[in-house]
């Protein structure tokens, strides 16, 4: 990717902090502040190409959800190139910062497209139906939250129901839940109609139902946040993107330390295949079958639930691949 200017952006929820870094004269970098929306994006357009062309320009921002969707979307309208990248990467990328502003977090990120444009993949804008289920797997979990915080104050008042009269709390506390419950079954209804909608998605999460343990919210996770398996090439790397990927502990020969899965994880993601792989223990499957011939042989439980999960992403990986449904060989 061979590029002269590199525009990083900061994106906050109402504004937009662009620097403009031009490889050729990385010392001068310009700064303006825009509207985040669809003024402010034409603005930040017509501001760089007052000053370079438009395919010379690399633009960098950070991944900050729903805030950087409009701009991302813009971009995508206008045929540009673009990068996504998490924060978490771009800050351990530079080295030691002292203090925090917008325009030197945007000047960063400017840096560190420069820094690394050769390794940084343009981002492609998911389909708006991808947009949608994301969103509405999102907004499930906060509606489970909710549910969960109303149930922990239910059981919390009942407590107190033989001192004093709490009857009217708990009317109330189970009028929430009942319909919170009420809304999570709706939300599951339209990702399932929206699953059925278009005929990739619904053909991909045929794909995916097809492999034992997987289910609706597994499938529909996995569409989501893998971009309709369009974000990782393989298998490995998406495991490594929920955290179930183990990475050994070495240094010299004194430092020694056990293999395991890294903290810096999708955790919803992670903690939803978790439990499809306990659910197939309870079920005469293979995969309890293997659970138990690990047992005998010594195996942690967490090591052996960790190798579940990955045949379960394996799999899903692999029909969509060959595009065709799972077939299961006979036991032997």
């Amino acid at each position: 990717m061979k590029k002269q200017v590199f525009i990083g952006i900061d994106v906050s929820k109402e504004t937009l902090d662009v620097v403009l870094l031009c490889a050729a004269e990385s010392k001068n970098a310009s700064h303006q502040r825009f509207k985040n929306n669809k003024t402010g994006f034409r603005s930040m357009l017509s501001w760089v190409k007052s000053q370079y062309s438009m395919s010379d320009c690399l633009f960098c921002l950070e991944d900050t959800g729903l805030y950087s969707y409009g701009v991302c979307y813009h971009l995508s309208a206008q045929q540009l190139d673009y990068v996504v990248e998490s924060a978490y990467r771009i800050k351990h990328s530079l080295g030691i910062v002292r203090g925090k502003t917008d325009k030197a977090d945007a000047l960063l990120i400017a840096q560190y497209a420069h820094r690394f444009a050769d390794q940084l993949p343009l981002k492609k804008l998911p389909s708006s139906q991808v947009m949608e289920l994301k969103l509405l797997l999102t907004h499930r979990c906060r509606l489970l939250k909710q549910k969960s915080r109303f149930a922990t104050s239910l059981s919390e008042t009942k407590l107190l129901a033989s001192l004093i009269d709490v009857s009217f709390i708990t009317a109330s506390l189970q009028t929430q839940i009942k319909a919170l419950k009420e809304q999570i079954k709706k939300v599951n209804a339209q990702i399932k109609t929206l699953l059925q909608s278009e005929e990739s998605l619904q053909h991909q999460h045929q794909l995916l139902c097809s492999v034992p343990g997987v289910g609706l919210l597994v499938s529909a996770h996995v569409l989501a946040y893998s971009e309709g398996f369009t974000r990782f090439p393989t298998w490995r790397k998406f495991a490594c993107y929920i955290g179930s990927a183990p990475f050994p502990k070495q240094s010299g020969t004194s430092i020694r330390g056990k293999t395991k899965t890294c903290s810096i994880a999708n955790k919803r993601l992670k903690a939803l295949m978790s439990m499809a792989a306990v659910n197939m223990l309870r079920l005469d499957t293979e995969y309890r079958r293997y659970y138990q011939r690990k047992l005998g042989q010594g195996k942690h439980h967490m090591v052996i639930l960790n190798a579940i999960r990955n045949k379960l992403i394996s799999r899903m990986f692999a029909v969509i691949q060959r595009d065709t449904p799972y077939v299961a060989l006979p036991h032997r």
